[in-house]
This record gives structure tokens, C-alpha cells and sequence, in this order.
């Protein structure tokens, strides 16, 4: 999964990178993934008996999985949409990871005993008492970064807005009219702006291209601060992408039925902060000016789900941003034998920092049950 998705920095390091080319890290990985997957390698493991849930079956929810069970425990992730995988399935489109192959990882971890619960609404359908009556002795919160980031703009309600994890959510699984609005689940328009400088916002305007549409991108700061690899903007722009940088949008324009007409934007630059060292990005005067579009796509981030904090575990302490708080240590939450790990506590960065995180965290938690002596101490600490 590395192989596809990484943003791969230390190719970017590379001491060949002068010379030539870089070692080419991720498709050495991908190559090997593809080749052993299937074939039953895996290591030996001695089961310990000890159940541990997982709540969110996303990469950082998988990668944990994965390990736990290599070490020897009873997994049980629970996901509230219909089939495991998260965001690997419901927000990174079909050409980055098909869904074969992430099917296919999905069976592997599968094979290892790890048991998937869908459609399993922690706080609803489960909460954290039930799951230390289930004899858990361990949860980990891996729920990822799901709530959109919105933009305080006029015009955002249109028809024919949408966030950039929506877009994709709908793009993998909807069913899309691209000639009737009234006919379609939803409806991609024949000119597509997207507003944001990230990984989330090159894929909505390259799954835009898919559906032969027009997708410009558009972003407040240059070329050199875009969140993306070099390389991906520019295959981006071979696709066909257009990017706007240097522009701020200042309202979506509405037509007669409410939707979409256009984008009414200002141009930004550079400017010395005044009596200051450095540099400001402020709007260019008797700059405006408006962009044909019948679709825009707002991708400028996201934020944790903090239903978890309000509906699964009282006393789950979180940041100021809706992260969860966690000892750097040993991963605990502040609630007893709950951890988290994933976007939930940091909010932001690449899926594989995400499957990293997991993994660490998987690690930490097997630190956490060995230290103590015996299940019923640790099932003890989650009844309040």
C-alpha cells in the first residue's frame, strides 16, 4: 500500500538525486507488496489470548490491526460505513489504490484473525462500557480526520458545492449523471474549480478529469508552497489540470436556480510585512475577476470527529483543534486502556504517516499489556 500511496521524502534526499535519479523507494515497495501478496508469507505467532478493539478501519486502523495480530492478539476493528478500509477506500480515488488491491490487503489482515465489524457506530451501537463487558482489554480510537474544514465564504451552500472528502466519498460510490442534475445522486459540472493547495484537492480536480470535465485548481500561495509532490502536479498537468496560483476566492456566484454560476476570486502576492522581517501574501488592488464554473470543490482541510468525545468515552480530554490529547509515551488517551493514533490526534499529514502511527501505537499497546499482570486489571480500569 506504501508503494502507492508515500509521498516517499527520502527519495527526495537522495544523494543520487544530483547525479541522476533517486532510488525509486516506492516502486521497489510496490513491487514487492504485489509480488508477495497472496502467497502466505508470514511470520509464526504465538496467540495471547487477550481481545483488543479498534475503532475506525482506515490506514492507521489497518496498519495497528496488522501488527497486533502478528503479535499474538485477538483483534476486533469496528467501522461505521459498510466495508473496511476508510479513507483508503472512501477518499483516495480508484486510480491512486484500486480497490482489488485493497481488498486484498484487507484478506491478508483478515487471514491473520483479525474480525471486521461494519457498520458499527461507536457511541451508538457500542459503547466503551459494553466493550470492556466484551472482555476488551485494550481500545484504540482510530477514526481518522472526518469532519471537513469550512470555508467561510458566500455562496458556500449552492448547489454544486462540495467539500473534497465529500467529493470523493460520492465519486467512489455514488451514482454520477454528468447531463441531469435532477437524474444524478450528484452532479459534476463541465467546469470544475477546485479551491485548495493539498493531496485532497489534486485528486478532486484529477477524478474531475476523469469524467472529461474541465478542472481548474485554484490556491492563495505560489507554486513552491503547494502540499504536493513536484511530480504529482506535474502529471497533474499533463492530465490537464489548470492552476490558478496566487488567487483567493471572495464568493461563489449563484445562477437563477441557486447553483453554481462561478467564482468570483482576487489576486494575491507577495508583499515585505511592513517594519517587519518577512513576507505576507495580501490581495492585489482592482484585481478581480471571475472564473467560469458550474461545480466547485472546496478542499482546504479537515478536522477530527469529536462525537467521540461527547457520545463513546466521558473524560476523553481533547486539544483545542478537536484532537485527541495522548501521552507522546505510551499513546494512552486520558481515558484508562484507551488509545489513539492516526489523523485523530494529529489532524493533518500524508496516509502514510497514518499507517506509521498505527503501527508505533500497536507497538505501545503491546508495551502497555505486558506491564500488567492480568486481564481482569486491565479490563477492571474502563468501569467507571
Amino acid at each position: 500500500m506504501c508503494g502507492r500511496i508515500c509521498t516517499a521524502p527520502c527519495e527526495l534526499r537522495c544523494i543520487l538525486q544530483e547525479e541522476s535519479s533517486p532510488i525509486g523507494i516506492r516502486a521497489l515497495e510496490r513491487y514487492a507488496s504485489d509480488y508477495g501478496r497472496g502467497k502466505g508469507i508470514r511470520n509464526e505467532r504465538v496467540l495471547k489470548g487477550k481481545k483488543i478493539a479498534i475503532v475506525g478501519s482506515g490506514p492507521s486502523g489497518l496498519a495497528a490491526a496488522a501488527e497486533l495480530a502478528q503479535r499474538g492478539y485477538q483483534v476486533t476493528v469496528f467501522e461505521a460505513l459498510d466495508e473496511p478500509g476508510g479513507v483508503l477506500r472512501y477518499g483516495i480515488p480508484e486510480y491512486r489504490i484500486p480497490k482489488k488491491v485493497l481488498n486484498q490487503e484487507i484478506q491478508e489482515i483478515t487471514a491473520l484473525g483479525v474480525e471486521f465489524v461494519t457498520s458499527a457506530f461507536i457511541g451508538q451501537t457500542h459503547s466503551l462500557q459494553q466493550l470492556s463487558e466484551e472482555g476488551f482489554v485494550a481500545i484504540l480510537l482510530a477514526t481518522g480526520a472526518g469532519s471537513v474544514k469550512f470555508m467561510d465564504i458566500p455562496g458556500s451552500n449552492l448547489g454544486g458545492v462540495y467539500y473534497g472528502e465529500e467529493f470523493l466519498i460520492r465519486v467512489n460510490l455514488a451514482k454520477v449523471n454528468l447531463l441531469n442534475r435532477a437524474s444524478a445522486d450528484f452532479f459534476i459540472g463541465e467546469k470544475v474549480v477546485v479551491i485548495g493547495s493539498g493531496n485532497t484537492a489534486l485528486d478532486c480536480a484529477r477524478s474531475a478529469l476523469r469524467f472529461d470535465r474541465k478542472a481548474t485548481m485554484i490556491f492563495r500561495k505560489s507554486f513552491d508552497d503547494l502540499r504536493v509532490r513536484k511530480d504529482e502536479i506535474h502529471y497533474a498537468g499533463q492530465e490537464g489540470v489548470q492552476f490558478e496560483p496566487l488567487v483567493k476566492p471572495i464568493e461563489i456566484l449563484a445562477d437563477q436556480n441557486n447553483f453554481v454560476s462561478g467564482l468570483k476570486c482576487v489576486r494575491m502576492d507577495y508583499a515585505q510585512k511592513s517594519g517587519q522581517q518577512g513576507w505576507e501574501i495580501i490581495p492585489v488592488p482592482d484585481s478581480e475577476f471571475i472564473i467560469d464554473a458550474d461545480t466547485v470543490i472546496i478542499a482546504i482541510g479537515h478536522s477530527p470527529n469529536n462525537l467521540l468525545q461527547s457520545h463513546f468515552a466521558v473524560g476523553l480530554l481533547c486539544n483545542d483543534d478537536g484532537t485527541i490529547k495522548v501521552d507522546v509515551q505510551s499513546g494512552l488517551t486520558s481515558v484508562p486502556g484507551v488509545f489513539a493514533c492516526g489523523n485523530v490526534v494529529t489532524n493533518a499529514g500524508p496516509v502514510v504517516d497514518a499507517i506509521a502511527s498505527g503501527y508505533q501505537t500497536a507497538v505501545k499497546i503491546d508495551a502497555y499489556i505486558t506491564n500488567h499482570n492480568n486481564q481482569q486489571e486491565l479490563s477492571s480500569q474502563y468501569v467507571s
